[in-house]
């Protein structure tokens, strides 16, 4: 499996509605730990930082399922987050995947 650089990461969760930009923060959201931990690594490399993790709400999964949907708030110092500021404007959602479940 080849591994995609942190911009091309973050330029993909942005298309799939996972990351968002709302003010001045990235709000990412994914029922999936271990996508939170490489978010985080994205952040890291480009001088960013989560601020916060939270459960909002949980994604059914089956009649008998529900999974656990994490909310990560982060910043990124400009002008490095500023591309993908105007990335997610001419590619992105005002609302992640699951806005449905989380807001």
């Amino acid at each position: 499996m080849g591994t995609k650089s942190p911009q091309h990461q973050l330029e993909s969760w942005i298309r799939s509605q996972h990351l968002i930009c709302r003010g001045t923060d990235f709000i990412f959201e994914t029922v999936d730990q271990s996508l939170i931990e490489r978010f985080e690594h994205c952040l890291l490399s480009l001088g960013g930082e989560i601020t916060s993790i939270q459960e909002v709400g949980n994604w059914p999964m089956g009649p008998k399922r529900t999974f656990k949907i994490l909310r990560a708030v982060a910043k990124v110092p400009r002008p490095a987050g500023q591309a993908f500021v105007s990335y997610w404007a001419s590619n992105g959602s005002t609302k992640t995947r699951f806005s449905e479940i989380s807001e």
